[in-house]
């Protein structure tokens, strides 16, 4: 004979001291000539990116998130062009001792990033944060199907099947902040890091009887 069952959905939110960041860095140059743009992008970065290091950055967790070149035509009232050359070069930048996300703020802004687009906090050893929210999700699920069962007038007896849906991180994004260059200022760039959050989303199969 047929198992009777029910179907339910579950989801589960844990809640984790954020103790990475990572930086969103961009210098932009131009010129009447291509190779000068991009000829001063990538002394500029060099700069931007010893620095960062310096500050306190993973030098082994820097990588280039996009980089462009293209031309630029500007028109005057009077109808005449003027023709320039744009380079991007963005670069994703981890700082593991949290505690420092400031000074490497301030360090590429003096050093001459011309944007610092977000900063985005979350957690290194997320495998234990998504084990801990999948268990979470598993257990919204059991209760939902009890109260369900319940309220038949019938039991749950076997778990038939389950599916994860999503496991998602959900890293805290600062956007809005203010790095300036400062000559012989002590004062660092205040950073107030947030909790990042891990979100788990279950189908299971519940048998009752």
């Amino acid at each position: 004979p047929a198992r009777r069952s029910i179907t339910v959905s579950g989801s589960g939110q844990v809640t984790a001291k954020s103790d990475i960041a990572t930086l969103h860095i961009s210098v932009q140059t131009e010129s009447a000539n291509s190779k000068a743009a991009v000829r001063e992008n990538a002394n500029t970065m060099t700069a931007v990116r010893n620095a960062v290091i310096a500050a306190g950055a993973d030098a082994s967790k820097i990588e280039t998130q996009n980089y462009s070149v293209y031309p630029q035509q500007n028109y005057d009232n009077k109808g005449r062009t003027d023709l320039k050359y744009i380079c991007n070069n963005t670069m994703n930048v981890t700082v593991t001792n949290i505690a420092r996300t400031g000074e490497v703020m301030d360090a590429a802004i003096n050093a001459g990033a011309t944007r610092l687009d977000s900063v985005d906090f979350g957690v290194n050893d997320t495998q234990k944060f998504k084990d801990a929210a999948l268990r979470a999700a598993a257990l919204d699920a059991k209760n939902k199907a009890n109260i369900l069962a319940s309220a038949l007038g019938r039991t749950v007896v076997n778990v038939i099947s389950v599916n994860e849906d999503s496991v998602n991180g959900v890293p805290y994004r600062l956007m809005s902040f203010k790095a300036a260059a400062r000559d012989n200022v002590e004062t660092t760039t205040p950073v107030d890091p947030s909790d990042s959050k891990m979100e788990s989303h279950v189908t299971i199969v519940f048998e009752i009887a």
